[in-house]
């Protein structure tokens, strides 16, 4: 393909972006903002005001917000606070964001085999729910941004085994937890694939070094806070949604709360594993939310679209899961996959959907390129 045709395929997805943009400012601006959006321009706001992490309680006084973690009202205190920036010029950085993570997977991608970059940042460029969700007050941006930063260094440190970058990993993803706290228990899947990579080369000294280097700084920077909560609270949590979202919404916990069996009479076993595939299919399938737009000609166009281009990366995805082999690099794109589908199902039961996609699509991308790459190689062959 010449750099021609490359190039419009990049500008078309951007000028899709943009116009999404422009559409929903000028014809549904009331759903720039969505139930948690109003969580994070509070906080935000008290950050502004207070230089404190908190809601305001009725009487005006502050309550210390333990709910969620502090990352993404920073960022929005810093464009709407400091900068003065209106809510709109806020949406658009994101989607310059979603930009910059298209080109991070690009590089990442880069560093495992050319021939899969460049339709790995076509996929992350095109997914409609990326592209939906930078739409509105809520924090998938950025914390999708900051874990194609994480995919990009820790891609890095599998190819160089630096302990500087394992450090560096640490703290990008240590970064993303601040900003969403589902992550929070991904640094100890991490740490055992950072063992596991350096045992297959016969290196226990430095898997040994390199997993307490990056434990002591993922856990200790997220220490920190859970120290902070606990000093002006009492309560030891990092967020209190790494408990409460499961309590109340999980897998787990689906079957006393619904009262499953009496429903359908059907084994505890059975009924997980029906509840379970829903929620996968729902979590992988969903092609994105056009009711925000409120037009039914874009939702119509939209669907169009979005079911084609479900397949395509979903064919690709399972071609490259299933090939991964022993290929470290996509093994750790597949384990990163793994922990969120488990964590986003495990946490959120049947509320998972395309949102709590956003985040795995970067991890996806590549492994889908690489199944198209093989699809590809075997056809010209």
């Amino acid at each position: 393909m010449n750099k021609r045709k490359l190039f419009g395929i990049v500008a078309c997805a951007v000028l899709i972006k943009f116009f999404l943009f422009a559409f929903l400012v000028f014809h549904a601006p009331q759903n720039r903002f969505q139930n948690d959006s109003a969580d994070y321009i509070e906080s935000a706001g008290v950050i502004s005001s207070q230089e404190t992490f908190a809601r305001l309680n009725a009487d005006g006084s502050l309550r210390f917000d333990l709910h969620r973690p502090p990352g993404y009202s920073f960022f929005l205190a810093i464009l709407r606070g400091a900068m003065k920036l209106p809510f709109n010029a806020v949406i658009f950085i994101q989607v310059l964001l979603t930009l910059l993570a298209a080109w991070i997977t690009y590089k990442a991608a880069y560093l495992i085999d050319p021939a899969v970059a460049f339709l790995s940042a076509v996929i992350v460029l095109y997914d409609p729910p990326v592209s939906i969700y930078s739409l509105i007050i809520l924090s998938e941006t950025l914390f999708f941004l900051l874990l194609a930063c994480f995919m990009f260094v820790f891609v890095r440190y599998l190819k160089d085994r630096r302990i500087y970058l394992v450090a560096a990993a640490a703290l990008l993803l240590a970064t993303a937890t601040y900003t969403r706290a589902i992550s929070y228990y991904l640094g100890m899947v991490v740490a055992v694939f950072i063992a596991y990579a350096n045992l297959r080369l016969k290196t226990a000294g430095r898997a040994v070094t390199h997993v307490l280097v990056f434990l002591v700084v993922f856990y200790g920077l997220l220490g920190i806070w859970q120290s902070r909560n606990y000093r002006l609270t009492g309560v030891k949590t990092f967020a209190s949604v790494i408990q409460g979202n499961p309590e109340a919404f999980g897998l787990c916990g689906n079957l006393s709360r619904s009262g499953g069996l009496e429903n359908d009479g059907a084994k505890p076993v059975v009924y997980y594993s029906k509840i379970a595939s829903r929620c996968l299919l729902s979590l992988l399938t969903r092609p994105g939310q056009f009711k925000y737009f409120k037009s039914s000609i874009l939702s119509a166009v939209g669907k169009i679209f979005a079911y084609p281009w479900m397949i395509f990366w979903i064919l690709g995805f399972i071609i490259g899961m299933i090939r991964v082999k022993g290929n470290i690099y996509y093994q750790f794109m597949l384990l990163v996959c793994a922990y969120f589908i488990a964590a986003s199902i495990g946490g959120a039961g049947l509320l998972v959907g395309e949102r709590f996609r956003v985040p795995m699509v970067p991890f996806i991308a590549v492994l889908s390129a690489y199944g198209w790459s093989l699809i590809y190689a075997k056809k010209r062959g």
